[in-house]
């Protein structure tokens, strides 16, 4: 199973740039920020990480066809063992 949430760090890994980047970059995304708890550190979910990479958009502006593909890249990219 994927881990549904990530941080600035785990992005950064999954896509081989500096944290710096990745914070810039997200900035000009339309991507929801989620913090748990009254200090916790910004959290961003996977599947609209995914599907602004794909299509562009949040995961909730896709169309069923769409959301479908997302699952399925993360799926499939997960079960991968190296």
């Amino acid at each position: 199973m994927f881990k549904e949430y990530l941080t600035y760090k785990e992005i950064a890994d999954m896509l081989s740039q500096d944290v710096r980047t990745i914070k810039r970059k997200i900035a000009t995304m339309n991507i929801k920020k989620r913090r748990f708890g009254t200090n916790g550190n910004p959290l961003f979910l996977r599947l609209d990480i995914d599907a602004y990479l794909l299509f562009n958009m949040p995961f909730n502006q896709l169309n069923a066809n769409q959301k479908r593909e997302v699952k399925e890249l993360i799926f499939n990219a997960d079960s991968i063992n190296f």
